[in-house]
This record gives structure tokens, C-alpha cells and sequence, in this order.
């Protein structure tokens, strides 16, 4: 490891499509829920998902121990079976434990390692590359950078320019809100940079300025909309695109009033592919809450997309 070639493969945008930032099934001794994990996989990839984003934040990965993080990568691969490109995330707080997941995830057969910029501290330009330069030197997939505010005042297109020269890195998840910034890095490398777009309620957004898809918490509960979204895109059918991305907002707004991780996972428990509860601290949703819910995504339109999760 460590001294392998400038990017083997032929051309950065390896990851294309609609990528679910997977939720992690888990039981509250911190195990693994393999035949929930096995069920979401296959309906994630039924209704249109072209692979996983693993272990991230919606993955709950800061709130697990490691060696849970290595089960779950271990078994989303297994269940996946190269049905989806997958990219596991691998960031941590401390850049051994990083380089300790990152090699897991290229020996359990990951595509791809991503990480967020070092948590908790703020560290400077030249402290931020060398971070990724340990991580991506230590495997011989590729890389994603996940670009997010962690940064503080860094410019993110600075860093991507330096960042794109070290060994395995092909691109970046973007998960901020200056689409100009976006614009600006997909120019790098002659454009030869893989983009996903992180915020779901802007997939469009991203996609127009140079995404070459999206990566996101609430594909989960419908990544037939955010296909539908990214296809309508492709195909030049504005209209359609916009409103799509319009009907994912609407039920997007419905689960930010009682929390994401915790009110997918409940749409999910209910109907039998359990996934367990949202990792401490968070609490359950109340009776009322949960049926406040149901009736809010009702009439959001959710139910008429995904009859099933009724």
C-alpha cells in the first residue's frame, strides 16, 4: 500500500446515478442487524438505487464503535453482491482508526473510501491535505474527499485542487449550499472529477452545475423520486426534473419536523425490515408523533409513490 500510481482507471467519474447514504440497521448493544440490512439493500436497489454510500453520517458511523462500523461495511457488501458501486466511509477521529476502516473497506471490496474533513478540530489547508494524503496512500481504491462545512473557512476549491493531485483521489461528495463553489471545482482536472451532490433537497441544483449524481440520507425512503429526478435531468426534461425535486422537498420538510435517522427507520420497523432504533441520544418518536407523521407524509404524497410502506 501506500505507493501505487496516479489513478489507474481511465476516467474519474467511476459513480454516476443516485447513491442512498445507507441507514444502518443496528440493535442497541451496538450488533449488526444482518437480515435488516439484507431487506433494505434490496429495496433500495427494487426501486432504482445505482449503489451505497456506506457508514456515513446517516449510517450513525460517529456514534458506533469500530468494529461495528467493519461489520456493517462487511455485511452491506455481502448482501449488495456487486449489485451497486458502493463507497464507504471511513472518516474518524483519529486518522489511524481512518486508515484502519479504509483498509477493512478495500478488503471487504468497496469501490471507493470517503471521508469528512478531520471532526471536532479545525486544522489548516496544508494539515487538511495531508490528512487525506494518509488516508488515500493507504489503499488502492479511490477516493472521495466529502466537502462539507467541517472545513470552517477553507476554501473548498483550493483544497480540491491540491487534494486531486495525491494518488487515488478522483473527486468529491459536496455538501454545501454555494452552488458556484460547486461550479467552480467540477472545472478542475479539465472536468475530469467525479462530483456527487450531498444536500437532497438541492439534487438538481447540483446536478445542473456539473453533479454527476447525488448521495443522500432521504434516498432511502424514496430513491425511486431522486431516480426519476436525475433521469428526467439527463433526458433534458426540465420540467419533469423541477417538479420532482419539488415533491422530494415536500417530504423532505415532513421529516425534518421529527427527525430523519429516527423516522425512516421507524417507516421501515413497521413493516418489517427492521432496522432498529436511531442510536443514543436520540430518542423514539411518541404514539402521537408516529401517527402525526404517517398522516403528514399522506398528505405529502408519499403513500401514492410507495403504496407498500403504507
Amino acid at each position: 500500500m501506500g505507493a501505487k500510481m496516479k489513478k489507474e482507471w481511465d476516467s474519474n467519474k467511476i459513480f454516476k446515478g443516485i447513491f442512498p447514504a445507507l441507514l444502518t440497521p443496528i440493535t442497541e448493544e451496538g450488533i449488526i442487524r444482518r437480515d435488516g440490512l439484507k431487506k433494505l439493500i434490496d429495496w433500495e436497489l427494487y426501486h432504482g438505487a445505482d449503489g451505497f454510500y456506506i457508514g456515513g453520517a446517516t449510517g450513525e458511523c460517529y456514534s458506533m464503535e469500530t468494529e461495528a462500523r467493519e461489520e456493517l461495511a462487511k455485511e452491506a457488501l455481502r448482501a449488495i453482491d456487486g449489485r451497486g458501486r458502493c463507497i464507504v466511509h471511513i472518516g474518524a477521529y483519529s486518522v489511524r482508526e481512518g486508515i484502519r476502516l479504509a483498509r477493512q473497506a478495500e478488503k471487504a471490496g468497496a469501490d471507493a473510501i470517503s471521508a469528512t474533513p478531520p471532526p471536532v478540530y479545525r486544522y489548516g489547508m496544508e494539515e487538511t491535505v495531508d490528512y487525506y494524503r494518509q488516508l488515500s496512500e493507504a489503499v488502492d481504491i479511490p477516493m472521495l474527499v466529502y466537502v462539507n462545512y467541517m472545513l470552517g473557512e477553507q476554501d473548498p476549491t483550493v483544497l480540491m485542487e491540491k487534494v486531486l493531485e495525491l494518488p487515488g483521489v478522483i473527486g468529491m461528495k459536496f455538501t454545501r449550499n454555494d452552488y458556484y463553489e460547486l461550479f467552480r471545482i467540477s472545472r478542475l482536472q479539465g472536468g475530469n472529477i467525479n462530483l456527487l451532490n450531498g444536500p437532497d433537497e438541492t439534487l438538481l441544483c447540483g446536478l445542473v452545475m456539473g453533479a454527476d449524481g447525488g448521495i443522500g440520507s432521504t434516498y432511502n425512503i424514496m430513491p425511486g423520486i431522486y431516480k426519476k429526478i436525475y433521469g428526467a435531468f439527463r433526458k433534458g426534461d426540465m420540467r419533469s426534473a423541477r417538479n420532482w425535486q419539488f415533491q422530494a422537498d415536500n417530504i423532505i420538510e415532513v421529516l425534518l419536523k421529527y427527525g430523519q435517522i429516527r423516522a425512516m427507520k421507524f417507516l421501515f420497523n413497521r413493516k418489517g425490515i427492521s432496522l432498529g432504533k436511531a442510536e443514543k441520544p436520540a430518542v423514539d418518536l411518541s404514539d402521537g408523533e408516529k401517527q402525526q407523521l404517517l398522516c403528514e407524509l399522506e398528505a405529502a404524497g408519499y403513500f401514492r409513490e410507495y403504496p407498500e410502506m403504507k
